[in-house]
């Protein structure tokens, strides 16, 4: 009988984990509940956010993420060790995805975590190379993957099996919210909050002003009046609320670009850029890269979850056997398909 592997991806709006042969087995809200007093950890995910319509005094719920997992090492193991408790008992070989800014000595603190949490053999996966996996497209010689998630947006270059090019960067998913919060307040001088912003962008928002026309009633409150005042916002004016953080992801990417060797250069506009994570959902991303790069870039199918896919498809890809002492899985997992090409 084959030993079942898993992997974990704690993003900073979603917490997923998946195993070999069951695909994924949690895909719920990056939130936790915790009791002030002691510090427990009561309920994440799901539950966390179920309490919040009738919070105990002395309990505090939040999104733990957003400023990485290695920031909160303690509620990192703590979580990782009910996810493990509750959802991959007794399975040895876990990879969790890790951003592509994380340093040895981060991603050494993350697998002592891992091991703290029951993980016998805990491994790394930078998030891009998951996605790649998990989307179910060909490596080739040469691809660009492009993850933004909530807080961060991960991008490497990958060409012939080896990473050439990765950087992160913190324009994603929460930087739209809060160019929309703020463009409300400066237009219409009506204050909202981050979740509404977040509604608006996904309901009517755009970076891509061609065929978009859409519109929706929202409440909003001036200052000192509790009073909700409706309004309609429409996606054209969201196409000029988002292009500031439109702009930081294009530069990023461009600059990733920029380091193309020239080998590979006309390669890249035939193998172009793979976009994922939930940002990747955000109207007209993939044509704006696409139309200001002259690149062609593909949205994957399973933006939300192929980071989480994809570790499932690397333990697939490269087994267990000799693996037990590698941390990152990526560089091996590159070889190892460039190897089958």
């Amino acid at each position: 009988m084959l030993q079942k592997r898993a992997g974990i991806d704690l993003g900073a709006a979603n917490l997923l984990a998946t195993v070999t042969g069951d695909g994924i087995v949690m895909n719920e809200p990056a939130a936790v509940a915790i009791d002030r007093t002691t510090g427990q950890v009561l309920y994440f995910g799901e539950k966390a956010e179920n309490i919040l319509g009738a919070l105990p005094a002395n309990v505090s719920v939040f999104r733990p993420f957003r400023s990485g997992m290695v920031s909160e090492l303690d509620l990192t193991q703590k979580i990782i060790a009910g996810i493990v408790g509750d959802k991959l008992s007794g399975i040895q070989h876990v990879a969790l995805t890790v951003p592509c800014s994380i340093s040895e000595i981060e991603e050494g603190a993350l697998a002592e975590v891992m091991g703290q949490s029951g993980i016998r053999y805990p491994h790394t996966v930078y998030a891009p190379v998951a996605a790649l996996a998990g989307s179910g497209v060909g490596i080739g010689d040469m691809v660009l993957s492009v993850v933004s998630g909530a807080t961060l947006t991960d991008i490497a270059l990958i060409c012939d099996g080896e990473i050439i090019y990765m950087k992160s960067v913190s324009t994603a998913g929460e930087a739209f919210d809060r160019a929309i919060v703020g463009y409300i307040e400066g237009e219409r001088g009506l204050k909202i909050t981050l979740r509404t912003a977040e509604n608006i962008k996904m309901t009517v928002g755009t970076v891509w002003n061609e065929g978009m026309h859409r519109e929706m009633q929202v409440q909003g409150y001036r200052d000192g009046d509790e009073r909700p005042v409706p309004f309609t916002v429409r996606s054209e004016e969201m196409f000029r609320a988002l292009e500031e953080p439109t702009a930081g992801i294009l530069e990023a990417v461009c600059v990733a670009i920029s380091h193309v060797p020239t080998k590979y250069v006309p390669r890249v506009f035939e193998n172009g850029i793979l976009l994922s994570g939930g940002t990747a959902q955000l109207e007209g991303l993939d044509r704006m890269i696409s139309g200001v790069t002259g690149v062609r870039t593909v949205r994957v199918s399973n933006p939300v979850t192929a980071v989480a896919t994809g570790t499932e498809t690397i333990l697939n890809y490269i087994g267990t056997r000799g693996i037990a002492s590698v941390r990152n899985l990526s560089a091996l997992y590159l070889t190892k398909c460039r190897s089958a090409d």
